[in-house]
C-alpha cells in the first residue's frame, strides 16, 4: 500500500512540476517579412546587349574604367509575387509558427498598379500574409481610392480580407458622417492579435507622418505623434496578454533605430519605408529590428525565441526572390490574363526594346566624391526639357527631385515597364500614365530660394536634380551657394523671369513652398507625361550612356580633410 502511494506522489510531483515549467518553455517564432514591394506583381527581367560590339566594350575582363563595365550582357530575372508565393509556402510548410508580415508601400510603382489600382495584387496576399501596414503611397490616389479598392467596388467584386493596419490615422472624418471614405474605419484596423503555439503576439501598424508624402486630406487625418500612439498600443496589446509586441512601421530605419525602439515593450520592429536591406538584424534598446529592400527582391526571415526572458533574436536572413525560385502555379495563372489587360491598354512594354543602355542608369549618387547629380536625374531632367521644348514650350532648365524618381534603369535593352519603374509616381486617369509636365515661370531670386530651402533639409528625397542648371552646396552648412548658380552656363541674374520644366508632383511642392513665402506661381500644362517624356527621349538616343557629371557639387565633399596632429 505505502509502494502504491509513493508512485502515485510521484506521478503528482511529476505533473505539477511539469505545469508550472510548461509556461515558461521557450517557443520559437518565425517571421517573414517584406516592405516596399510598389506593385511588382511580375518578375523584373532585363535582356543581354543585343550587339557584338556592345558585348565587347561591356566585357568585365577587359580594363576599361568603371563606368563603361557593367553587368550588362547577363540575364537578370528576379522578383515576382508568384515567386514570393512560393518561397512564402515552402517556409510556412517546412516550420511551425509562422507570421508573414509587409511594411507597406505594396501601391504605385509599375504598369500593373496604373492598371488595376492594387485590388488584385491585395487579393493575392490574403492566401500569403497575415497583415501589412498601409504606407504612405497607398494614399497617393486619396481616401476615396483607398476605399474603393478594399472594399472591392472599384473592382465590383469581394472586399480584400488581408489585414490592414494603421494606428495613427483616424479614419472618420469627424466634419462629415456621411462621408463615403469612413468606411476604411471599419476595414483598417489599429492592431491585431494572433496566438501561434500558445505565444499571444500583438501586432500594429505605424505610418509616417512626413506631409510632404500625403494631400491635406490625408494629412487631417493624422491622430497623434507616432511615438505616443506606438507607447499606447503597446500598453493596450500588454494589457490583453500579449507575450511578444509587433510594430510593422512605415517610418523608415533612421527613425525605427533612433527613436521607436526607445518605445519600451516593443520587440520587433518590421521596417519598410526606406528602401534598405539590412545586412544583418538590428537590436537597438532590447528590440529587434529588420527592414527587406524593395520591390520584392527579397524575403526577410527573422527567428525569435519567446521564454520567460522575454523576446530574443536566433537568427534572421535575405532569401533572395530570382528565377532560381521556380513560380507558384495558381499565382502565376492569376497573373496571366493582367498581364494582357496591360498590354491591351498600354502596349508592348514588357517586350519591345525602347533603347539599349550601356551601363546602368543609377538613382544614386556615385558613393565618393563631390558629385550630387545622379546619372538617373540626369537623364529624366534631360528628357523633360527635350519634351517640352519639342513641343514648342519655352524651357530655360527643367528641375526634378530624387525622391520623385525610383530604381534606376538597368543596363541592356530598355523596355517601358523599366522606365515607368524609374518614373513611377503619380497616377494621371485619363491615361493611366503618371505625373505630366509643367513649365513654370519662376524669377531667379525664387530658384535660389527653392534650392536653398532643398538643401537645407538635408534629406536625398528632396535633392535637385537638373537639367541646364548646375549649382553648388555646402551640405555642412545647409545652404545653396548663389554665385555657383548657372542656367545654361550663364550666371542666375536674380530678377530675370526663368522658364523651368518639372513635373506636377515638384511643382505641387514647390507651389505650397512659394505661396507660404508670398510668391504666388503659375503652372503652363504641357499634357506631356514624365513617362512618354523619358521614353520617347531614350527612344531618340537609341544608346543612352548616362553618368554622374558634377551638375551637382556638394562643396563640403571636395574640402580636404584636416589631418589630426
Amino acid at each position: 500500500m505505502k509502494r502504491k502511494v509513493g508512485i502515485l506522489s510521484a506521478v503528482l510531483v511529476f505533473i505539477l512540476g511539469l505545469a508550472v515549467w510548461c509556461p515558461a518553455q521557450t517557443k520559437t517564432l518565425t517571421i517573414l517579412h517584406t516592405n516596399d514591394t510598389h506593385s511588382a506583381l511580375l518578375p523584373f527581367t532585363h535582356q543581354p546587349c543585343p550587339t557584338p560590339l556592345t558585348w565587347f566594350l561591356m566585357d568585365s575582363r577587359l580594363s576599361w574604367p568603371d563606368e563603361l563595365r557593367g553587368p550588362c550582357g547577363f540575364n537578370r530575372d528576379y522578383a515576382g509575387i508568384a515567386r514570393m508565393a512560393t518561397l512564402i509556402h515552402r517556409i510556412r510548410g517546412a516550420k511551425k509558427n509562422v507570421l508573414a508580415l509587409n511594411a507597406g508601400d505594396v501601391f504605385v510603382g509599375s504598369f500593373e498598379f496604373n492598371q488595376y489600382l492594387g485590388y488584385p495584387e491585395l487579393k493575392i496576399m490574403e492566401g500569403l500574409y497575415d497583415a501589412m501596414a498601409l504606407g504612405n503611397h497607398e494614399f497617393d490616389l486619396g481616401l476615396g481610392v483607398l476605399a474603393g479598392v478594399v472594399t472591392g467596388a472599384f473592382a465590383q467584386s469581394d472586399p480584400v480580407e488581408l489585414p490592414l493596419l494603421c494606428a495613427n490615422f483616424a479614419f472618420v472624418n469627424p466634419a462629415d458622417p456621411n462621408d463615403p471614405t469612413n468606411v476604411l474605419a471599419g476595414i483598417v484596423k489599429e492592431s491585431i492579435i494572433r496566438t501561434i503555439d500558445g505565444v499571444k503576439i500583438g501586432i500594429f501598424g505605424l505610418g509616417n507622418e512626413d506631409p510632404v508624402n500625403y494631400s491635406a486630406e490625408v494629412a487631417a487625418r493624422f491622430s497623434g505623434h507616432p511615438l505616443e500612439v506606438a507607447a499606447a498600443q503597446v500598453a493596450s496589446l500588454r494589457g490583453s496578454g500579449c507575450q511578444v509586441i509587433i510594430c510593422v512601421s512605415h517610418q523608415g530605419t533612421s527613425f525605427d533605430v533612433d527613436e521607436l525602439s526607445a518605445v519600451d515593450g516593443i520587440d520587433i520592429i518590421v521596417g519598410g519605408h526606406s528602401h534598405e536591406l539590412f545586412r544583418k538584424a538590428v537590436v537597438r534598446n532590447g528590440t529587434i529590428i529588420v527592414q527587406a529592400g524593395s520591390h520584392g527582391r527579397y524575403l526577410g526571415e527573422l527567428q525569435v525565441k519567446v521564454g520567460a526572458g522575454g523576446v530574443k533574436l536566433l537568427s534572421w536572413r535575405i532569401h533572395e526572390v530570382d528565377a532560381a525560385v521556380k513560380p507558384d502555379p495558381s499565382i502565376q495563372a492569376q497573373l496571366r490574363p493582367l498581364r494582357e489587360g496591360v498590354v491591351a491598354r498600354f502596349g508592348p512594354v514588357y517586350s519591345e526594346t525602347v533603347a539599349t543602355a550601356f551601363r546602368t542608369i543609377g538613382h544614386d549618387w556615385p558613393a565618393a566624391g563631390p558629385y550630387r547629380d545622379t546619372p538617373l536625374g540626369n537623364l529624366v531632367t534631360d528628357a523633360m526639357t527635350a519634351a517640352a521644348k519639342k513641343a514648342g514650350f519655352a524651357a530655360d532648365c527643367a528641375l526634378d527631385a530624387l525622391g520623385y524618381t525610383e530604381f534606376g534603369i538597368p543596363a541592356g535593352k530598355v523596355v517601358g515597364n523599366d522606365i515607368l519603374r524609374a518614373v513611377p509616381y503619380g497616377y494621371d486617369p485619363a491615361t493611366g500614365l503618371g505625373f505630366k509636365l509643367v513649365v513654370v515661370p519662376m524669377p531667379g531670386l525664387l530658384i535660389i530660394g527653392g534650392l536653398d530651402y532643398a538643401v537645407s533639409q538635408k534629406s536625398s528625397a528632396l535633392s535637385i536634380q537638373a537639367s541646364g542648371l548646375t549649382y553648388a552646396y555646402h551640405s555642412g552648412a545647409g545652404h545653396v551657394i548663389p554665385e555657383s548658380i548657372l542656367i545654361n552656363g550663364q550666371p542666375l541674374v536674380a530678377d530675370n523671369l526663368y522658364d523651368v520644366v518639372m513635373s506636377e508632383g515638384v511643382f505641387s511642392f514647390l507651389e505650397a513652398l512659394a505661396k507660404a513665402q508670398g510668391f504666388p506661381l503659375t503652372a503652363i500644362p504641357t499634357e506631356i507625361s514624365e513617362y512618354t517624356a523619358v521614353r520617347d527621349f531614350m527612344k531618340s538616343l537609341g544608346f543612352v550612356n548616362y553618368k554622374s557629371e558634377g551638375r551637382v557639387i556638394d562643396a563640403a565633399a571636395a574640402e580636404p580633410a584636416v589631418k589630426r596632429k
